[in-house]
């Protein structure tokens, strides 16, 4: 938890010597996006003259843009219940949540994906909190016609290798993502077994929002995004996955098929235990805290953990933990 004094005319020279120091110091591009971003929309509020009505307890929400959506209707609802607590919510994609709560530039770093070992090792206090749960989906441009699934050995082809002469025909270009992703550590884990293991000639796009766009307006286009941004999505195609005869349906109850362990279901989303990697493309939806986190941190992640918090994960198109 961030407390800053009230600043009639200035932001926080906390924030601002922050920022300095996550600049110059630790020299990490999504860690620098995270605090760029955030010391912009307190730039804002001090345009504005919002300053004088700021919280004197600030939240700090960094990491997974999969997380951002449901997180920011999370904020907004706490905050509603919780005069005094102001929650700023921001993403840099999976790996820079986890170093943003690992440095306490964050209170809470949000990740759609489990500590890494080397993580783990690095920032040795770091406790997951599971808020709830996701899935990878392949998504194509709409003008690509007559697909409705997509193999295991034509993505490993396409993502891994850059050769599309096996691709579904019409598709001729891939997106992956430009930062450390959490969904694109699951899509390449199921793919290889192997995290970050994405061919490096595929373009990149920032955010779950920036790869989703780029397939939209790319018209031979494939990429990979969480559920929550494609499933509803305009311009797109969700493809369902095949693996040897199997088909393996990219719908949400699939997904929360899948989430729930009811592998046995008809329509099921893909597992750890039906993909050759052994990683499946259903993930965890996860907030990463200190070993202490203060008594406003740990009362907002119980409330999102909470059955009060349902509505918010099915509006952002997630399934909450208690869900499945």
């Amino acid at each position: 938890m961030k407390v800053f004094a009230k600043d009639e005319n200035a932001v926080s020279p906390i924030v601002a010597t922050l920022v300095l120091i996550v600049v110059a110091v630790v020299g990490a591009v999504s860690v620098g996006t995270i605090m760029g971003t955030f010391s912009d929309d307190v730039s804002g509020q001090t345009n504005a003259g919002d300053v004088s009505n700021a919280a004197a307890t600030e939240i700090l929400i960094a990491g997974s843009t999969t997380v951002q959506p449901v997180s920011e209707l999370l904020a907004e609802a706490y905050m509603k219940e919780n005069r005094g607590v102001k929650i700023t919510v921001q993403g840099g994609g999976s790996g820079a949540g986890v170093s943003a709560a690992g440095m306490g530039i964050a209170d809470i770093g949000a990740a759609s994906r489990n500590l890494k070992d080397e993580e783990a090792a690095k920032y040795t206090d770091l406790q997951t909190k599971q808020i709830g749960g996701s899935a990878v989906v392949v998504i194509v441009n709409e003008n690509v016609t007559g697909i409705t699934s997509i193999t295991e050995d034509q993505l490993e082809a396409i993502f891994i290798n850059d050769d599309f002469t096996s691709a579904p025909s019409g598709i001729t270009t891939a997106f992956q993502r430009s930062e450390e992703s959490g969904t694109e550590d699951t899509f390449s884990e199921f793919l290889t077994g192997k995290s970050g293991k994405i061919n490096a000639s595929i373009d990149g796009a920032t955010g779950n929002a920036g790869v989703l766009e780029s397939v939209r307006s790319t018209t031979d286009s494939i990429g990979f995004v969480d559920a929550g941004y494609a499933l509803d999505a305009s311009g797109v195609t969700v493809l369902n996955i095949q693996i040897d005869t199997t088909i393996y349906e990219a719908t949400s109850k699939g997904i929360q098929n899948a989430l729930s362990g009811k592998t046995g279901e008809s329509e099921c989303y893909v597992t750890g235990d039906d993909a050759t990697s052994g990683k499946g493309l259903v993930r965890p939806l996860n907030y990463i805290v200190g070993s202490s986190p203060s008594s406003i941190v740990n009362d907002f992640i119980s409330f999102a953990q909470s059955p009060g918090a349902i509505e918010y994960f099915d509006e952002a198109g997630m399934y909450s933990i208690m869900s499945f």
